[in-house]
């Protein structure tokens, strides 16, 4: 029972966050009429993203994760936080993302979504933090956030074609698209049609690299992984697996 209720808190507070981004991003357009300049716009989308994370967190924070819990968590978010870290030289190819998924996979999309948007909070210490590390944060936390809901059936997960395929997806559509709409806040100056297409298409060889790089390693060592993780789980009873 414990493990339904887990996955049924973090549907309910996927869906939240969507309406409240949602009502936000229509009120933003009202006030949008009051308001001018690009600034208002950054101001905006940055506070859509913090409002609308907050019922992911308290979801996860009313679901109160044991020690064990939080300690396999943070040694997740530090491993894809040094994945990231280690092709330093290669920023189009991290294994970041892949880590992120097979997390979500394992322990749900609450902690996928805390492992995505932590590991890029962490990791930006060293790639340096900026007005890009909320979008960043929210585009990584949402792809675990749909990974835990795409891959809590076992039979779905253990497909390794699938895995890799639908992480390569997840990857280019939901991390490139959160991540290019901070580089059309911070690089438009008039917000035109052709303007925006074009700062999008400069972005697909890197969202297409990283995702072929996610698709890669989950193919590789997806399964395996997400096998040791669940011994893990199991072992010690976390995230409702004796239930």
């Amino acid at each position: 029972m414990q493990r339904k209720s887990f996955s049924l808190s973090s549907k309910k507070a996927a869906v939240l966050s969507v309406i409240t981004a949602a009502l936000l991003i229509a009120a933003a357009c009202v006030l949008n009429r009051f308001l001018s300049g690009k600034e208002y716009y950054y101001l905006m989308a940055v506070l859509i993203i913090a409002v609308s994370c907050l019922p992911l967190l308290v979801s996860f924070e009313k679901s109160r994760p044991s020690a064990r819990e939080l300690a396999v968590l943070a040694c997740m978010s530090a491993l894809a936080a040094a994945s990231r870290a280690a092709f330093f030289s290669l920023p189009t190819i991290k294994p970041s993302c892949a880590i992120v998924i097979i997390t979500a996979a394992c322990f749900g999309a609450q902690s996928g979504f805390i492992c995505g948007a932590l590991s890029m909070f962490v990791s930006n210490f060293l790639f340096g933090q900026g007005p890009w590390t909320p979008f960043q944060m929210l585009a990584m936390g949402a792809v675990g956030l749909a990974a835990g809901l795409i891959f809590c059936n076992k039979k779905v997960r253990n497909n390794r074609l699938i895995l890799a395929a639908v992480g390569g997806i997840l990857c280019f559509v939901i991390y490139g698209l959160i991540v290019d709409i901070s580089s059309v806040l911070m690089m438009a100056t008039d917000f035109s049609l052709k303007q925006i297409l074009s700062i999008y298409a400069s972005g697909v060889p890197f969202n297409f690299s990283h995702a072929a790089t996610t698709a890669v390693v989950l193919l590789l060592a997806g399964k395996a992984f997400i096998e040791k993780l669940d011994r893990i789980k199991i072992k010690y009873g976390m995230f409702g697996s004796n239930q």
